[in-house]
């Protein structure tokens, strides 16, 4: 199917997707060892799902392969059979429903990429660029269920690289944000980008709970959008996953959700044909209703998204080596110090952007850029203006880039356009255009905007928006010219006339001149009155505070004070708050020639508080947390020989492992680091771990307590299973469980304690161990 087709299809109806795969399983009592085996073992079953979805007025069928990835399949040993068993579930759709469009399905890969989890974005890419493979013969690519924008990313890449199949793209949210800290705003900006053909949710809180989300999805975006509810909120119920929606409760919010202005609905988990045809009968034959919102140009991180409109903003330019001699010394030796207190300092002072330039002579930038900008976001909300001249070790930091970058820059050379915008339309990033060329910097205005016009139309040829084409006139100073002021800002009023975006060097206006502050401050004055909309500048620089037309930006609280130049136990405490990762052995190593290790664990512990604090205040997220759970780690693992030394007593041994069949470890994986910070042993038996192995690990080690996760409903009823085998070979150990889709309903059902998350479970393991 053409890209085409599907959007002029969008526009005469409502389509219908199919609801649950494994649902429906289980109500047979098909067991596999992994649902998207059944493609090849019991194909007759699977489509027999799919024609009843069919039957109940589905106008697109999901293929049975939300799991049929090598990373999930090889563990069954059918990791060299992908892209067979994804042609095969492919065939099994078209079979069963010969008249319903074929949307062959991407999901979650039971890992995170880096640096939430281990893999890299080329892993995630690879994964899904072969499972791709095995789905091109479908009519469209559905991926789904994601919460980690990152991968999410990865996998719409390696779609449109391999296949020419329209994709929608939909995220799963609790709360109002994914599990990885991203708003809908957010997700709609990165997945526009990336040029998907539909936005999506899926999955999370049931359509109640995506109503809210949804509102927001259509405020931001005017692609089509695909809602997927769960028929509820699951429980487990004697050992059987219920959801709470009945086929006619769950069809009361379709009218609601195509008021909305959606195109797409179906179901996810808990789901079933009859709630398909529920819904079918409430909005059978209708049109989508027509939405228009203004498109506007949008940067973001992971976590939040700027819009570029009304008052100047800030571009921090102070992550540059260019005569900074401190700085190029930190480069060369691999530390990070510096980019780490600039990061946060100029978010402090009201920077809405971060330019992040590493090139020095003598550095490896491949190295050192990806670096840097993973540095970066794990302390700032703030996007990021990725500045290099090596398109090699630009793709790279693109890759390590969690949101929607700005390239600084290209420019009218022929190689500069050929290298950088295929890099900017792949990797769904915004440019900036900058009006020279092989001649260099024109001295006339005219040259400029000719130049600049060239660069746009180039853009605009190779899949760039306009709005993502933001141009810089570029600043020479006056003290070799008095005109350059004038030419600059009729420059600036010229493409703004052309409606797109500009954005300055401030500080070069005076470069070569005494009073520079003063000069700068007026040119920029005058800039912003032009219309300038994004000024890259120093922003501890008083005239940002000084100029009405600049809006200081604010991101989530960050206090201004020296990150470096503080005394040794603020300095721990921070490489916690802020999860320094990189120094904080090195910190370690200086507090203990001073500090008792015991001392050194309290402060740390502290730090860790706090970061919980803000996690449940909602000011951090699970990468914060990760990042924070990182560096404990390390730390703990300098001082817990100190700490025994000095008497510290084990307070217990938990023995921790992730159950059969499911392999999510994130939030187990930051318990264990939190723990082990207050001295417990653990033994992590790693994910997928069947009963009769823990039950034999728990008779080895005798353990205070056995800690169970799982994030899938399908899974969690393996936690009963076990606490039933521990009981049955007479072993009391308390068991205590956690995961997404773990109640304290369910906890309560298998006899089990129960924590919310990795930060609370701290507080109910030490009662638990208190009480024994």
């Amino acid at each position: 199917m053409k890209r085409e087709e599907l959007a002029k299809l969008l526009k005469e109806k409502i389509l219908f997707v199919d609801g649950a795969m494994g649902t429906i399983l289980m109500q047979k009592g098909v067991s596999s060892i992994c649902n998207d085996l059944l493609n090849i073992e019991k194909p007759d079953v699977i489509k027999s799902i799919h024609k009843g979805y069919a039957d109940a007025g589905a106008d697109i069928i999901t293929t049975n392969t939300f799991g049929a990835n090598r990373l999930k399949l090889s563990p069954h040993g059918y990791g060299d059979r992908t892209i067979e068993i994804n042609k095969a579930a492919v065939e099994n759709a078209r079979q069963a429903a010969p008249k319903c469009l074929i949307a062959g399905e991407l999901g979650p890969l039971g890992k995170y990429v880096e640096p939430l989890g281990d893999l890299t974005f080329d892993d995630a890419y690879n994964i899904y660029s072969e499972q791709t493979k095995g789905l091109k013969e479908a009519d469209l690519i559905i991926i789904s269920t994601i919460s980690d924008i990152k991968k999410l990313k990865a996998a719409i890449i390696a779609a449109k690289d391999n296949c020419n199949l329209p994709i929608i793209a939909s995220m799963t949210f609790q709360d109002g944000r994914t599990s990885t800290g991203t708003d809908p705003e957010t997700f709609c900006t990165i997945a526009d980008s990336l040029g998907v053909d539909a936005i999506g949710i899926n999955c999370s809180e049931g359509p109640e709970g995506l109503l809210n989300v949804a509102k927001q999805l259509v405020e931001n975006t005017n692609k089509p959008i695909c809602i997927q509810p769960n028929a509820g909120l699951p429980k487990i119920i004697d050992g059987k996953t219920i959801f709470s929606q009945t086929p006619e409760d769950f069809s009361l919010y379709a009218e609601k959700f195509y008021s909305l202005g959606i195109s797409i609905l179906g179901g996810c988990c808990g789901t079933t044909p009859d709630h398909i045809k529920t819904i079918f009968k409430k909005l059978k034959g209708k049109k989508p209703i027509s939405r228009k919102i203004q498109e506007k140009t949008k940067l973001c991180s992971r976590l939040k998204t700027v819009g570029i409109e009304g008052k100047t903003l800030v571009v921090g330019e102070r992550i540059n080596p260019t005569g900074k001699k401190r700085f190029q010394e930190e480069l060369k030796l691999r530390k990070t110090d510096y980019i780490r207190q600039q990061a946060l300092e100029q978010v402090a002072l009201g920077a809405a952007l971060l330019d992040v330039n590493v090139g020095v002579v003598g550095i490896n930038e491949k190295e050192t850029l990806p670096k840097a900008i993973e540095i970066v976001q794990s302390l700032v909300d703030a996007p990021i203006v990725i500045d290099s001249s090596d398109h090699e070790a630009l793709e790279l930091a693109l890759k390590k880039s969690d949101g929607k970058p700005l390239i600084n820059s290209v420019n009218g050379k022929k190689n500069s356009l050929a290298q950088i915008l295929p890099l900017a339309k792949k990797y769904g990033a915004a440019i900036i255009a900058l009006a020279l060329d092989d001649s260099g910097i024109p001295s006339t205005k005219e040259k400029r905007v000719e130049i600049a016009k060239k660069i746009i139309t180039e853009a605009e040829n190779k899949g760039l928006r306009k709005r993502d084409i933001i141009v810089d006139c570029l600043v020479l100073t006056i003290a070799t010219n008095p005109e350059n002021e004038k030419i600059i800002l009729k420059s600036v009023k010229e493409i703004k006339k052309l409606g797109h975006k500009t954005i300055l060097g401030i500080s070069n206006i005076s470069h070569g001149l005494p009073n520079r502050s003063e000069i700068n401050s007026k040119f920029l004055t005058k800039a912003s009155k032009t219309g300038l909309d994004l000024a890259i500048i120093n922003p501890e620089d008083n005239i940002i505070h000084e100029n009405t037309e600049i809006e200081v930006f604010k991101f989530k609280k960050i206090s201004k004070e020296d990150y470096i130049n503080l005394p040794i136990d603020k300095k721990l405490y921070n490489a916690i708050l802020y999860g320094d990762e990189d120094n904080i052995m090195g910190l370690v190593q200086e507090g203990l020639k001073e500090l008792k290790a015991m001392k050194i664990n309290n402060i740390l512990v502290d730090a860790l508080n706090e970061v919980g604090e803000k996690f449940n205040n909602k000011e951090y997220f699970l990468p914060h947390v990760l990042a924070s759970a990182k560096a404990m780690k390390k730390a703990f693992s300098r001082l817990k020989q100190k700490l025994i030394k000095e008497g510290g007593k084990e307070k217990g041994i938990i023995l921790f492992a992730t159950v059969e069949n499911d392999v999510h470890d994130i939030g187990k994986n930051i318990v264990i680091a939190l723990l082990e910070s207050h001295n417990y042993k653990i033994i992590d038996m790693g994910t997928s771990v069947p009963k009769e192995k823990i039950v034999e690990a728990v008779k080895k080690h005798n353990p205070d307590l056995v800690g169970l996760s799982a994030l899938m409903t399908t899974t969690a009823l393996e936690m009963e299973k076990v606490i039933k085998e521990l009981r049955k070979n007479n072993i009391k150990t308390p068991v205590i469980i956690g995961g997404a889709v773990v109640t304290e309903e369910f906890s309560e059902q298998i006899r089990a304690e129960y924590s919310k998350d990795a930060l609370s479970a701290i507080k109910e393991i030490n009662e638990i161990i208190l009480k024994k």
